[in-house]
């Protein structure tokens, strides 16, 4: 079970801008051993450089702390800021400790292709992803191959979550996403298109609240409710289960045109 909130401020700097993701991230496993794990970690700061000149380019950098509150493990890694050097591109490094703040394990690589780690309990040592033949480092996670073919550069996973075929159509509100005019001209490379939708829904969505703050309407989600974790105490947004109730009698009538 993963749920997670993606609020987040933004900063222009001219050629470039930051992305600060400031949500957290909640994620239950349940492993072969039994019982139930919760982890909660922070997205990393994602900056998009070269949006004036030059091909535009993605880097995240930034600490991210991914803790796990059942059993008091944390694993630190540090994205680096990229360089000059296209060698320094991606590289990230960390640790987990267990639940006293003792290393256990030391992790290196690059977040856009391979992460490495080698069991180093008592102390913290360098892990590059350049050295995977040494017996005591071990591959933990591999970036899959990016298909050719596919615009924007997307994975076929990402695809599938903007499908949009007929037979789904009827159980989805008007609110969803996957209804939104622009992206599906942006898909189907209508892009005169998709820039006219933007701006068109974007003036429609700043108008509608313009018209709240004059009346003094307060915004309400239909389909969350903020919440508490009884475990870390962070608040978050938590489904209150009506969305499934409205596309069981395919009802959406509560819903608002946003499009």
């Amino acid at each position: 079970c993963i749920q997670g909130e993606s609020s987040l401020k933004s900063k222009f700097y001219g050629k470039s801008f930051d992305i600060n993701l400031l949500g957290t991230w909640f994620l239950k496993l349940r492993p072969s051993t039994g019982g139930e794990e919760l982890y909660t970690w922070k997205k990393v700061t994602s900056s998009v450089i070269g949006i004036i000149t030059g091909n535009p380019t993605v880097d995240n950098y930034g600490l991210m702390e991914i803790k796990n509150w059942t059993t008091g493990e944390v694993c630190y890694l540090d994205f680096k800021p990229r360089g000059w050097k296209a060698s320094s591109a991606y590289q990230v490094t960390g640790k987990v400790v267990d639940s006293e703040g003792s290393p256990k394990w030391s992790i290196g690589g690059r977040w856009n292709d391979k992460i490495y780690a080698r069991h180093t309990p008592g102390f913290e040592a360098p892990v590059s992803g350049q050295d995977p033949e040494s017996a005591k480092t071990f591959l933990v996670w591999q970036a899959h191959a990016r298909p050719t073919g596919i615009p924007f550069n997307l994975t076929p996973f990402v695809i599938t979550l903007n499908a949009f075929p007929e037979a789904l159509k009827e159980w989805l509100p008007p609110t969803d996403t996957r209804r939104r005019p622009d992206q599906r001209a942006m898909e189907d490379g209508e892009y005169d298109l998709a820039a006219d939708e933007k701006h068109r829904v974007e003036e429609k969505q700043r108008a509608k609240r313009r018209e709240r703050e004059t009346s003094g309407e307060i915004y309400k989600p239909q389909w969350f409710v903020r919440d508490k974790c009884p475990v870390t105490g962070e608040e978050f947004w938590a489904h209150n289960g009506k969305y499934w109730e409205s596309r069981d009698v395919h009802d959406w009538s509560g819903s608002e045109d946003i499009f």
